[in-house]
């Protein structure tokens, strides 16, 4: 967002700075260029005042060194140095007569006026007029010519006289010209700079209250967003955002609120059965009920199991980290399930080193509920591992916790649906145990996901992030 910010605001300055240089450059040259044209034209119209008609009938090929000839080269030489011009006579063909320098042999075409063929003829005709167009010569500099007919005593177009020149102008032209893409560079630095200034003075704030709206979608609702420090969309953003992290901070307490009245009056009437059924067991042990009181027993349990889970899924308060020892946490988590695991003739294996920082109670119910699935879904004399480490670049540091079974694997289906609360795929089961540990990464900003594992079998990996 940033770089379009810049891009979106420096393009239209870029493109105005290098339009008016562009602008600036053509009309400057246009100008010079005229200037220059007509003091050539008046340099060509001078030349062929002071030549006669008579005095160019005697110049014919091969005559260069004839008094006629060195005659007319020395009247135009003086005439050069006097307006600082190559000067040049052509007859109305464009072949050359003399110059002022002795470069040209008569009868000869002058390669360098080849550009200006159109406008000799014109002259040629008895019309005054610059060259075509600006040209680069042959010492790097910018020149250009000027072209005046020149006449008999009857009037009649005998030749054409060519002024060449430049001007000192030229080399300011180019000076300014390295200006103006020096300021072009300059403006579009400056344009850049003060459209990064103004992009950071929008991007940051936006990224603080992004930041806040990932705290409140990771149920972090107690921690105020940052005071007010603008007066336009941004700060009513906030506000409405702040607004709505106290409404939801207010609903949340109203349903924990119902929720723990509610489990008291479950629990009151759950934690009497549970007594009398204890002593009911008591006294029918050995007799044919013992086995109907044992199911009415395990029923009880079943029920208070969801309850908590219930609870535990309901409760949105934000994680409280800590420094957590993961071989500690997995070695209890273990010995949590290991009844279980003894029931189905399972084997719990646990390999764990390093620490997470995380709230431990919440990481380890999330490792509870996934330790008894992986449990569950384990074949017989099947083995589950418990394992944790560091997490590496890949899993963007912090810890990475995993548990692993062979049990049958989950099809897409139920790939697909697996954290969505109430959800399950065994025959018993409340649907809540992967939702609460999906609620759990997610609140430490981390990630749960359930892989396929090779030679069969679900590797379930818990990433926890550092703060």
């Amino acid at each position: 967002m940033r770089n379009r910010f810049i891009f979106a605001s420096a393009l239209p300055a870029l493109a105005s700075l290098a339009t008016m240089a562009l602008l600036a450059d053509q009309l400057a040259r246009r100008a010079l260029e005229d200037e220059v044209a007509a003091r050539l034209v008046t340099a060509a119209q001078g030349a062929a005042a002071e030549l006669r008609g008579a005095d160019l009938a005697s110049l014919q090929p091969g005559g260069e060194a004839a008094p006629g000839a060195r005659a007319v080269r020395e009247r135009l030489g003086g005439l050069a140095r006097a307006t600082s011009t190559w000067l040049v006579v052509l007859r109305p063909d464009g072949t050359a007569l003399a110059d002022s320098d002795g470069k040209v042999r008569i009868g000869q075409p002058v390669a360098s006026l080849e550009r200006d063929r159109a406008e000799i003829a014109r002259a040629a005709a008895g019309k005054a007029l610059p060259g075509a167009r600006l040209y680069e010569g042959e010492d790097g500099q910018l020149r250009k010519a000027g072209y005046a007919p020149l006449t008999d005593a009857g009037g009649r177009v005998v030749a054409v006289v060519g002024a060449d020149g430049t001007s000192a102008s030229f080399a300011t032209l180019r000076r300014f010209r390295q200006l103006l893409v020096l300021l072009a560079v300059i403006g579009a630095a400056v344009g850049a700079m003060v459209s990064a200034i103004a992009a950071v003075t929008v991007i940051r704030p936006l990224s603080r209250l992004a930041d806040a709206a990932r705290r409140i979608g990771r149920g972090d609702l107690r921690t105020p967003i940052g005071r007010r420090r603008r007066k336009d969309e941004i700060a009513e953003l906030r506000d409405t955002l702040e607004e709505m992290r106290q409404g939801l901070a207010a609903r949340d307490e109203e349903r924990e609120t119902l929720l723990a009245g509610i489990a008291h009056e479950v629990r009151n009437p759950l934690g009497g059965v549970t007594l009398f059924a204890a002593m009911l067991a008591e006294e029918t042990a050995g007799t044919q009920a013992a086995p109907h009181v044992a199911r009415i027993q395990a029923e009880v349990g079943t029920l208070t199991r969801v309850v908590e889970e219930f609870l535990d899924f309901a409760r949105a308060r934000p994680p409280v980290r800590q420094p957590v020892d993961l071989a500690g946490l997995l070695a209890e988590v273990a010995e949590l399930v290991r009844p279980l695991a003894a029931e189905r003739g399972v084997e719990v294996q646990v390999a764990g080193q390093g620490e997470a920082q995380a709230d431990r109670e919440k990481l380890r119910r999330a490792l509870l509920n996934l330790a008894r699935n992986a449990v569950e879904a384990s074949p017989d004399n099947g083995v589950v591992v418990l394992s944790g480490r560091r997490g590496g670049a890949d899993d963007g540091g912090g810890a990475v916790v995993e548990v692993l079974d062979r049990g049958p694997g989950l099809d897409e289906t139920a790939r697909a649906r697996l954290f969505r609360p109430f959800f399950t795929t065994k025959a018993q089961g409340t649907g809540l145990g992967l939702a609460l540990a999906k609620k759990v990464a997610d609140a430490h900003g981390g990630t749960l996901s359930l892989l396929p594992r090779q030679g069969g079998g679900t590797l379930a990996r818990l990433t926890v992030p550092e703060r």
